[in-house]
């Protein structure tokens, strides 16, 4: 009888690290989605019918803050995206040193935990009524920006708190910015 071994190597290791950041950015759209599934209505003419392939005109109800949320939104995950690219690409080069590796697969894990940490912050704030909310962690500092309608020192002190709940950052390097 033939027995496997299984042997965990570091290649696995960084495969691992880049499929939980895959999911935690899975997780991060979900929760920023709310969950919904964007559909498209068909809308009725003002004569009360409608025939397929009629054209309707239609407005965009995104306001300039809702667009500032969704555009630094898809830039945060295509820097992201870019980052893992770049580290994936590193790790499977092939001619790096052990030492080299160990490096790049602790970054791979980094920027997970990043991630990870910034979707949570993120969905904390909008759950104390916050109407959005976007995290930028770095390795010395933390930027928040909120969308609300007037940013009071309470206010200010709920967002460091939650902020310092997740993360430990000095608290001479955290910016707030308030959006309306």
């Amino acid at each position: 009888m033939k027995r496997l071994n299984l042997i965990i190597g570091k290649k696995q290791l960084v495969i691992a690290s880049l499929t939980v950041l895959l999911g935690a950015a899975v997780a991060v759209n979900f929760a920023v989605s709310g969950g919904k599934k964007n559909t498209v209505q068909p809308s009725t003419p003002v004569g009360g019918t409608a025939n397929y392939g009629d054209t309707a005109y239609v407005s965009n109800k995104a306001t300039g803050s809702d667009a500032y949320f969704a555009q630094a939104r898809l830039d945060k995950q295509q820097s992201r995206d870019e980052a893992a690219q770049v580290l994936a690409a590193m790790y499977n080069g092939g001619d790096m040193t052990p030492d080299e590796l160990t490096a790049v697969s602790a970054n791979a894990q980094n920027l997970s935990a990043i991630i990870e940490s910034e979707g949570r912050i993120e969905t904390l704030l909008k759950a104390q009524g916050f109407a959005d909310a976007l995290c930028y962690l770095s390795d010395n500092g933390a930027n928040i920006i909120v969308k609300t309608e007037g940013l009071d020192a309470v206010g200010a002190a709920r967002i460091k708190s939650t902020l310092l709940s997740e993360v430990d950052v000095a608290s001479d390097n955290i910016t707030i910015v308030e959006v309306k």
